[in-house]
């Protein structure tokens, strides 16, 4: 709640030409919370920042939809250096990025997120996610290391006991 008010503080002063108050509160927002919220950032309504905002980082073109929801230590990146108003993420009405998920927008393009979409935690995004949609990570696998291969190499060699 309090980086919230904050972002907004800095996304006010940025809109009213107040550039080192901007850069004020999004120092205290890093400071406080290690995120680095962008005062160029748009805001449609109210946005939920889980668990105070944590860690999330959010590029200055991306447009948040109202009721949109980020947790923490989520990522919403750009690999444009220049804000462009044409280019960015977009993330649509009461969408869901969960902990630790990245929206990474290619160069030169728009990434839309739709209206209750959901991206999962751990999740990479690079392309555009239809509304309604879930998207979740990869699952994970085991790899074994040679250690590991060979001691299950060997308790399959060795003869196993009947309990008869």
């Amino acid at each position: 709640m309090i980086a919230l008010w904050l972002w907004r503080r800095s996304i006010w002063c940025h809109r009213h030409g107040f550039r080192p108050g901007a850069r004020f509160f999004k120092t205290l927002i890093f400071l406080l919370f290690g995120a680095i919220l962008e005062p160029e950032v748009e805001l449609e309504g109210h946005v939920n920042l889980s668990h105070r905002g944590l860690g999330v980082v959010i590029h200055g073109s991306t447009k948040i939809g109202a009721w949109a929801q980020i947790w923490q230590y989520a990522t919403i990146a750009t690999n444009d250096d220049k804000l462009n108003p044409d280019v960015g993420v977009r993330i649509g009405r009461g969408a869901v990025i969960g902990a630790h998920a990245i929206i990474m927008c290619p160069t030169g393009r728009t990434l839309t997120i739709g209206e209750e979409a959901v991206i999962a935690a751990g999740a990479i995004v690079v392309d555009d996610v239809p509304a309604r949609a879930v998207v979740l990570p990869e699952p994970s696998r085991i790899i074994l290391r040679e250690s590991a291969l060979d001691q299950a190499s060997i308790s399959s060699d060795s003869p196993r006991q009947n309990a008869s």
